[in-house]
């Protein structure tokens, strides 16, 4: 054959360095392209049809994708990491990064088993192309199959305002009912109290000493003699007047009467009896309860001091069971024989309180129904209509 020109090499096909490292950069790029999506948004896949024939039986596409559980109450996707729009190759290297982690034989985690049955079954789901057409088709139409997520969907409390915030007001509430039911308390107990006969021939002897109080301290003028129309009209204006005193006097009667049954009476509606302003003072109270606490503790149980005035009036208070305005309307002498009881002591309280059963005895067999009717009142809580004397 013909002979190669003097001075011309052949060279073999080789790429260079730079064609090489080229062609590695153009394969790095393409592996990325498939990880991630374009800059544009993807749009959301196609979902087949539900009225499309699937099967040789002729069943459509809403009737297969009911018949499988997929991945119950969890989605398949999330599950996995991926989008919806993923590839399969995307699809499978998590699975495979997943299944590594959480496989049993390596990961030592109670429930790395169950994890890693849920990733399985997700990437089955999602690797068939069929049941992954009919699982896309549950998820973008979930009023087709109510059944479904009934059965594998548990609803989650998410709460949108803030958890003080509602605290606050349920706060706020209890504390606005707890003033009112104070002050129709208050208002009920009087409304009866007025409607006994106690109470209203009490009534009647104030305001007549508070009607002859205000007469003797004013001087009535007589009525000049005149024509009968002016008698009859001087007249009517006595009268007019006479009735605004009797109507004031009336007035303060009843005023002077709730003072004095005050004691008795459901206290008057204060903001310092409700939930709020308890919880509000609550720092503080509690201080003041754990210095009072230490401070007797200190004196009369490790020291061993003797009891104040005070102390022993507050112990006696307490085991008679007496509120402190109850307390402080006891006489004197009253107060001075039962301090004298010393019925802070277990042994003296417990002789009390058999000599006072005994005694209750046998008086109720000598008392009328009327008394120990009487008796049955005066023991009623002070939320009831009090006695009068």
């Amino acid at each position: 054959g013909a002979q190669p020109r003097v001075g011309v090499r052949h060279y073999a096909y080789a790429p260079s360095r730079m064609a090489r490292l080229l062609w590695f950069c153009l394969a790095l790029a393409a592996a990325a392209a498939q990880d991630y999506p374009s800059s544009t948004p993807p749009s959301t896949p196609e979902t087949p049809s539900g009225d499309e024939e699937v099967g040789p039986d002729g069943k459509t596409r809403k009737e297969v994708a009911g018949q499988y559980i997929y991945c119950a109450e969890d989605n398949c996707y999330e599950l996995l990491g991926v989008k919806p729009t993923s590839s399969p190759i995307v699809i499978k290297r998590s699975y495979r990064r997943l299944a590594t982690e959480w496989h049993p034989d390596k990961n030592p985690h109670p429930k790395a088993k169950e994890i890693f049955q849920k990733y399985a079954n997700a990437y089955e789901v999602l690797s068939n192309s069929e049941m992954r057409k009919n699982y896309d088709y549950l998820l973008a139409h979930p009023y087709e199959f109510p059944m479904h997520y009934l059965r594998f969907s548990s609803g989650k409390y998410a709460p949108k305002s803030d958890v003080r915030f509602v605290v606050f007001l349920v706060v706020l509430a209890v504390s606005v009912v707890q003033y009112l039911i104070q002050g129709q308390r208050r208002a009920n107990v009087i409304q009866t109290l007025k409607s006994k006969r106690q109470f209203q021939e009490r009534l009647k002897v104030l305001t007549a000493e508070i009607a002859s109080a205000n007469s003797s301290t004013k001087t009535v003028a007589k009525p000049r003699s005149g024509s009968g129309k002016e008698a009859t009209s001087s007249k009517a204006k006595t009268n007019s007047k006479k009735k605004s005193e009797n109507d004031e006097a009336a007035k303060a009667a009843e005023a002077k009467l709730l003072a004095e049954l005050d004691p008795d009476l459901p206290p008057v509606p204060d903001l310092k009896h409700t939930l709020a302003f308890q919880l509000f003072t609550l720092p503080l109270t509690g201080s003041y309860w754990f210095k009072d606490t230490s401070d007797w503790v200190l004196k009369f149980r490790i020291m061993g001091k003797e009891y104040g005035p005070e102390e022993r009036a507050l112990l006696t208070r307490l085991a008679l069971n007496l509120k402190p305005h109850e307390w402080e309307r006891l006489s004197e002498e009253e107060k001075e024989e039962y301090l004298g009881l010393e019925l802070w002591v277990k042994a003296n309280k417990a002789a009390y309180d058999e000599e006072l059963a005994s005694s209750q005895d046998s008086e109720s067999t000598r008392r009328s129904a009327k008394e120990r009717r009487a008796i049955r009142q005066k023991k009623k809580p002070t939320d009831s209509v009090p006695m009068m004397d």
